[in-house]
């Protein structure tokens, strides 16, 4: 996630609480960067609701129902520094820059020590709500649609800042002797007998909103509408949690103690990403609408970062999730010191899924229509007509280390693995495919046999390139590229992935049956060697370097509803230092005063596996 620049301002002409659009960027992109290390798996949020139920994050009673996402952050000192010994050095010092960034932004240059004026008041979470551009034909509560179309947004965006008060009389006396800004003063008005204060006599770029709620919120906002709108919602206007399935969402993902609670509004982000898409299309778009949210929890374990997710649909909607968790046998093919593998119960969903969601996504990596043109281009075959209608099996794409005699130029291979629904229609293609070859490229095309398993082997006249396709057992299909691993594979291994010890300590394996896995070795697949494909910008390289590996298990529940649990194993740096310049907690040294201390609560230790 990039990474946005403003100009340093005096701090004496800064207000209290600034809230500038390219600052939020900034904090923001830090904070996801800290709990995606990189941008490898996205942004995660939380919701909160208006009831008073333990699942939900605290906030959701002042958060609009078409915010665009919900983040919230746990205060709790021992989580942050748990945080923050995790990874190598060189992630460690990125981190804390992040947060010295953080802290310096929101508090130092406002004038505040988090010790002295935040720590005696605030609570266990704070939650950030991102609302989407107001709609331009919607004023005050008159507004027509929770998801406008893109036209509709007249490309103004707000953050709704909510902090909880545990300590209302501290937090009175705190707020009431803060000063105003210089050259500026304080405003008060008062919208539906809620006083409020607000900047004046300053630049536009430097005027906020505050209010105190119920006496159990403090709200911060960059204008007065968006202040405004949360004295609406906490007064009966429709907020996040009302969306349809939101509270059992969070229900089916409750945990104790979570380090950070993730919520995004799927048509709403849709709808905004459209907009910086050249990709987006209105029918695509459509069927983003009919998804309804997407919610994750956030745990810290004593060996990595847990993620629970579950994602679900509208409950009108057209669209319905294929109840198959056919995920069964793909990692019993597969050596134990596979490099990278995903797998999935049916090859031809998981890419008309993956098609119909790209358009309105602006990080994916592939575009189909790219993709389709390639494979008509070098094949001319057709991928929707001539490949996937037989390829409706179980699946898995997976990186290899070759056999230690491998004299190829490449240091991995990549095999594909499908369970064909219909073997007749896949050999007459994969025949096609073997006289393109031959006919097209002057490939040398071959049968060969690995024991007593026959194959094709292609190879290119230089032989720089081979290429092994065949069948298994069970009507599956496979085709080996890069460097030579189809005997990996033939016989199956008698050590097979499942059973080894790593993948069933970073995999998730709660969610029986499932409809897939994602596995991946970042320590043996992301080094020196690695293919230059797979290189990553610097910082990314750093933050990833940070992980052991990553397991992801998905499982569709219902129709409406799937879910998928994540597992990020880390490194460990050691005991973090204190935050250069940083005043400190007392009784947590080291602990960044951006991670508000919290009432003392005992740290129960987690198992290092998900659970």
């Amino acid at each position: 996630m990039s990474e946005t620049k403003s100009e340093t301002q005096d701090t004496k002409g800064t207000p209290k609480f600034k809230l500038e659009k390219q600052k939020v960027s900034i904090g923001i992109a830090a904070v996801a960067a800290v709990l995606l290390l990189g941008g490898a798996i996205t942004a995660f949020w939380a919701i909160a609701q208006k009831r008073p139920l333990p699942e939900i994050p605290v906030g959701a009673e002042l958060i609009p129902e078409d915010a665009l996402m919900t983040l919230s952050l746990t205060t709790n000192a021992g989580q942050w520094q748990r945080m923050r010994e995790f990874g190598t050095p060189e992630s460690q010092k990125l981190l804390d820059n992040y947060l010295v960034q953080l802290r310096d932004r929101y508090l130092t240059a406002n004038g505040f020590q988090y010790e002295k004026d935040i720590q005696p008041w605030v609570g266990s979470e704070v939650t950030l709500g991102f609302l989407p551009p107001f709609p331009v034909n919607a004023a005050g509560e008159n507004k027509e649609e929770v998801v406008p179309s893109p036209a509709a947004f007249s490309g103004r965006q707000s953050l709704l800042m909510v902090l909880p008060i545990a300590n209302p009389s501290r937090a009175k006396q705190i707020l009431e002797s803060a000063q105003p800004p210089q050259g500026g003063r304080w405003v008060p008005r008062t919208y539906k007998n809620i006083e409020i204060k607000e900047t004046q006599g300053v630049p536009d770029e430097n005027r906020f909103s505050v209010t105190v709620i119920d006496g159990r919120y403090l709200a911060i906002a960059k204008d007065s509408e968006t202040i405004n709108r949360a004295i609406d919602t906490f007064l009966g206007a429709p907020s996040i949690v009302d969306a349809p399935g939101a509270i059992a969402a969070w229900q089916k993902i409750e945990t104790s103690r979570p380090f950070g609670r993730f919520y995004v509004n799927v048509p709403v982000a849709a709808a905004v990403a459209s907009l910086n898409s050249d990709r987006a299309d209105p029918n695509e778009i459509a069927q983003q609408q009919q998804n309804q949210g997407f919610a994750t929890s956030i745990t810290l374990q004593t060996e990595g970062i847990a993620f629970d997710t579950v994602a679900w649909l509208k409950p009108d909607s057209e669209r319905k999730y294929a109840v198959e968790n056919n995920g069964k046998t793909m990692t019993t093919r597969l050596p134990a010191d596979t490099l990278m593998m995903m797998s999935g119960g049916n090859l031809q969903r998981v890419w008309q899924d993956y098609s119909q969601g790209v358009a309105t996504n602006p990080l994916a990596p592939i575009s189909p229509d790219w993709l389709k043109t390639a494979i008509r281009n070098t094949t001319t075959l057709d991928l929707e007509k001539d490949l996937l209608p037989w390829m409706q099996g179980e699946f898995s794409l997976a990186m290899l280390p070759p056999a230690e005699n491998n004299t190829s130029f490449f240091p991995v291979g990549v095999v594909l693995m499908v369970q064909a629904s219909d073997r007749r229609a896949g050999e007459a293609i994969l025949a096609k495919l073997d006289k393109v070859m031959t006919e097209q490229y002057n490939f040398k095309v071959e049968q060969a046999q690995i024991g007593e398993q026959p194959l094709v082997k292609w190879t290119a006249q230089n032989g720089s390139v081979s290429v092994n396709h065949g069948w298994l057992d069970g009507n599956v299909a496979f085709i080996s590229v890069l460097a030579p691993v189809a005997e990996r594979i033939i016989p199956k291994p008698q050590t097979p992935l499942a059973m080894s010890q790593q993948f069933q300590s970073v995999v998730p394996l709660e969610l029986s049956p499932n409809n897939g896995h994602f596995f991946m070795d970042m320590e043996r697949t992301l080094n020196q060697n690695t293919p230059a494909w797979l290189q990553l910008p610097p910082q990314q390289q750093i933050a990833i370097s940070a992980m052991r590996a990553i397991g992801v298990t998905a499982a569709i529940e219902n129709q409406r509803t799937t879910r998928y649990q994540v597992f990020v194993a880390m490194k460990k740096a050691g005991s973090a230092q204190p935050l250069p310049g940083a005043t400190l907690p007392g009784a947590q040294p080291s602990t960044p005063s951006l991670a508000p201390k919290a009432p003392a609560t005992p740290e129960v230790e987690t198992p290092s596996k998900p659970e």
